[in-house]
């Protein structure tokens, strides 16, 4: 009984080892670029959806709406996604 509690404790251990090999380069790539990726999703979402509101403003017809305001939030939910990751991998 205490020769399979300790192969599952030294199988938790090595587990716990190679998590950590793997989640440092992960989360260092991760933090390097969060400052482009933050720059680019949020700039283009607050765009789209000025974009949006500048062509429904002047009713310019067979203007997809929806679509751009559906792309704008997705580039937000990305964005919310990446952080979301960084915090993740960082615990």
């Amino acid at each position: 009984m205490s020769d399979l509690m300790e192969d599952s404790r030294r199988g938790r251990g090595i587990l716990a080892w190679l998590w950590g090999l793997v989640r440092f380069p992960a989360l260092l790539v991760l933090v390097i670029l969060e400052p482009v990726v933050a720059f680019a999703c949020s700039t283009l979402a607050l765009l789209g959806v000025l974009t949006t509101l500048f062509f429904a403003l002047l009713h310019v017809p067979h203007f997809p709406a929806g679509t751009m305001l559906a792309l704008s939030i997705g580039f937000a939910l990305v964005l919310v996604l990446y952080e979301g990751l960084i915090r993740v991998l960082s615990d």
